[in-house]
């Protein structure tokens, strides 16, 4: 397997993922093989890192779940 794709296989949950470090952290995710589940409460901003996640090649899914509330979060886990 490339070095390029050692998360191949693997999902990965990112928070906050619409912008900066979450943002950064989604796109470098992808771009070693994980599907990234994108989330944020901005859903314009994660749907542009989605997009950018699958220019890579990679599967993403946007999630604009609000993950202070327990419920949502653990639903949120339950879907991934």
């Amino acid at each position: 397997m490339s070095a390029s794709l050692r998360l191949f296989d693997r999902v990965a949950l990112v928070t906050g993922a619409g912008l900066g470090i979450g943002r950064a952290t989604a796109l470098a995710l992808a771009a070693e093989g994980a599907t990234v589940v994108v989330n944020d409460l901005d859903g314009d901003a994660a749907q542009a890192v989605v997009e950018a996640a699958r220019a890579l090649g990679q599967q993403a899914i946007l999630s604009t779940e609000d993950i202070s509330d327990p419920g949502a979060a653990e639903a949120l886990v339950t879907r991934i």
